[in-house]
């Protein structure tokens, strides 16, 4: 019988120990009661989650341990029941009838004293033993009064109360990975009248509570004890009377908790109210507390769209999406804990990664008209502009540059596209040309350019050089200016050069004398004609210098008065040069008038240059002598005739031929003929006298 109780135990105690195990392995929330031999408990079962495997094997190796060590209790329990049954039986021989001693040695009452030890009645044992009632004793022998039996290993009496085992019910956790994210309810109710049931409750900060339950069906509720974020610990187990801790009565609840919401901090690069080119880079910063379960999971989100996802507790997410209207792109950070606990915050960012739109309308590029143009500079942007700068820089036909700044812009309204619109409107009408740029810059810093160039041109191409040439004297002709210098115009022309209604080329030289006429005509694009004529003169022979009333070589008596002139009265004398030095005198109608009345030799020097610029020196020279008397005057031509002969003679002849010439001394060639022929009767007279003097002295 020994053998059955101690099976009996052993199953007891196995049960026990593997009822935990079976707890670890049930789904959260289930309610298990658990038998402690005879005693019944009732826990609510948490699931531990990813490590409930690892503490499975854990509790089953323990199992097993337990399983042996229960083994060898048992075993040492019996061997103790023997050595006790042996301590009484010695002291029932010391103290008993030798003769019933010796009865029972040899073998009589044996049958009374198996009943002893059994405490049964020897003929209800016989009756087992032959097979009566045989179901009745197997169910005695398979539990029925094991309490009773156990009272008695234990020392107690059979017909004292047995003493229940509490009752422990808890909540399943409300939070993820068997975290509870509030304080868990439930209870421990005291169902025995016998013994008590004491808990031990200690909390994530180190707290300790104690309590003691005596009562029939008092009991703690969990709301009691002072739950902390953490690790919490609860022990429940039972005491007899005596403070005596009962077998296997002991349990032991873990509550990991997390109340608290992970605390997030979000920053954006470069300030939230920043516009951003390309992307926005968001730095996320998680934290859980040292007692709480710790981030899972990071989440960024741009309204539905997820951004990106984070396992770590810092983590920088890069936001590309466009804003839209000049509006902020929300972002959404949610932060988990294993708990299940979750933080959410919300951001903003500004991105704009489209140039926003930079238009010239009204007019093509490399235009080139006759009329005035209306330009319209037009921005537009998605989202917000922040700089628009315009220009015209105009040059006009001469090269002057000239640049104007548009500032006066018309706001408009959002468009059906939802872009921001800046205009500004300008009419160009005077000739040049026109450059047109255009600069717009978004609050992200994307730049868009325009540009356009245009030529206004209503007046004809202008023809250089040609009134210059017009009524000019020259040597020689050559046009020597290129086409860009002759002709001037904004637009691509064709032109047609003439010299006396022949084509002419540039470079080609005219030196045939006389008037030419040059012509030149142009046309541009712009369907506008230019036309430029010039008469000049070609002349290489030098001019003639002209003196008249003196001659070469003469000499005058008293004073002459002369004349310097040139023969085409067009062209210029330069200087008068009398004995070297130059005269200063006023020109008149006939010349440069020269009187002199010095008597000396005199040399006359004259420069003479035409238009075209040819040069001639003409020189020459006389005698003034002082004035004569009148029989001077008389015998003179007289002295002279005789001693000269009339090689004189016919001299002062021919000068009266060439003085005839001159209408004006007629008069004066008749006055000294007329002396002349007196003189010759005089002297022919004088000659026959001498003649006849002579002779008669010779006679």
């Amino acid at each position: 019988m020994g053998r059955k109780i101690k099976k009996v135990i052993m199953i007891a105690a196995f049960g026990m120990v593997t009822g935990g195990q079976i707890a670890d392995l049930l789904p959260e929330g289930n309610v298990m009661q658990v038998e402690a031999g005879s005693r019944k408990q009732i826990i609510k079962v948490k699931n531990k989650g990813k490590d409930s495997k690892k503490e499975f094997d854990k509790d089953k190796d323990n199992a097993k341990d337990n399983e042996k060590d229960l083994v060898e209790e048992g075993e040492k329990e019996d061997r103790k029941d023997s050595e006790e049954d042996r301590e009484k039986d010695d002291k029932k021989d010391d103290g008993k009838d030798p003769e019933k001693d010796d009865e029972k040695d040899d073998g009589k009452d044996s049958e009374k004293d198996d009943e002893k030890e059994d405490g049964k009645d020897p003929e209800k044992d016989d009756e087992k033993e032959d097979g009566k009632d045989s179901e009745k004793d197997d169910e005695k022998d398979d539990g029925k009064d094991l309490e009773k039996d156990d009272e008695k290993e234990n020392g107690k009496d059979p017909d004292e109360e047995e003493i229940k085992m509490y009752h422990a019910e808890y909540e399943d956790s409300d939070g993820q990975n068997g975290y509870y994210i509030s304080a868990p309810t439930g209870k421990i109710t005291h169902l025995s009248k016998n013994g008590v049931t004491r808990y031990l409750f200690e909390n994530g900060n180190g707290e300790r509570q104690e309590g003691t339950l005596e009562k029939l069906n008092e009991s703690c509720r969990l709301k009691q004890l002072n739950f902390a974020d953490g690790r919490n610990e609860l022990e429940v187990w039972m005491e007899d009377e005596e403070h005596h801790q009962i077998e296997n009565s002991e349990s032991r609840k873990e509550f990991w908790i997390d109340s608290v919401r992970p605390v997030i901090g979000l920053e954006v690069s470069g300030g939230a109210d920043i516009w951003h080119k390309e992307a926005a880079e968001v730095v996320v910063e998680a934290s859980d507390g040292s007692n709480g379960s710790q981030i899972a999971e990071i989440v960024c989100k741009t309204g539905e769209k997820i951004v990106g996802k984070s396992s770590k507790g810092a983590e920088k997410f890069v936001i590309t999406e466009s804003s839209q209207n000049g509006e902020s792109t929300p972002v959404t950070i949610i932060a988990t804990d294993y708990a299940g606990n979750q933080t959410v915050v919300t951001d903003r960012v500004f991105v704009d990664r489209d140039a926003p739109k930079a238009l010239i309308q009204g007019v093509e590029d490399y235009t080139i008209t006759s009329k005035p143009v209306q330009v319209s500079y037009l921005a537009e942007e998605e989202n917000v502009i922040q700089i628009v700068r315009a220009n015209i820089l105009k040059e006009d036909i001469d090269g002057k540059k000239e640049e104007t700044e548009i500032t006066e812009w018309k706001t408009k309204s959002r468009n059906e596209s939802g872009d921001t619109k800046k205009e500004s409107v300008q009419t160009l009408a005077e000739d040049g040309l026109y450059k047109l740029r255009m600069n717009v810059t978004d609050m992200a810093g994307n730049v868009s350019h325009a540009e356009r160039q245009l030529i206004i041109d209503k007046e004809n191409p202008v023809i250089a050089h040609v009134d210059e040439l017009d009524g000019k004297y020259l040597k020689k002709f050559s046009w020597n200016y290129s086409i860009e210098e002759s002709i001037k115009d904004f637009t691509n022309y064709t032109y047609v050069m003439k010299v006396d209604d022949a084509f002419y080329r540039p470079g080609e030289k005219i030196e045939k004398e006389g008037v030419h006429v040059l012509t030149i005509e142009a046309f541009d694009s712009a369907g506008n004609k230019g036309e430029a004529k010039a008469r000049f003169t070609i002349d290489h022979t030098p001019p003639v210098i002209e003196f008249e009333g003196i001659e070469d070589g003469e000499k005058y008596e008293k004073e002459k008065t002369f004349y310097v002139r040139t023969e085409n009265l067009e062209d210029q004398i330069e200087y008068i040069k009398i004995n070297g030095k130059k005269q200063n005198r006023k020109k008149q109608k006939k010349g440069y008038e020269i009187q002199l009345n010095e008597a000396k030799n005199y040399e006359i020097e004259v420069k003479a240059k035409d238009f075209a610029g040819n040069e001639k020196v003409s020189q020459i020279g006389f005698e003034i002598y002082e004035e004569k008397s009148l029989w001077q005057k008389i015998v003179e031509p007289v002295r002279k005739y005789i001693f000269y002969g009339n090689e004189k003679v016919i001299q002062d002849e021919k000068m009266v031929k060439e003085d005839k010439k001159e209408g004006k001394k007629k008069n004066v060639i008749l006055w000294e003929r007329a002396v002349l022929f007196g003189t010759l009767i005089v002297v022919g007279i004088w000659k026959r006298e001498k003649v006849k003097e002579i002779w008669k002295n010779l006679s």
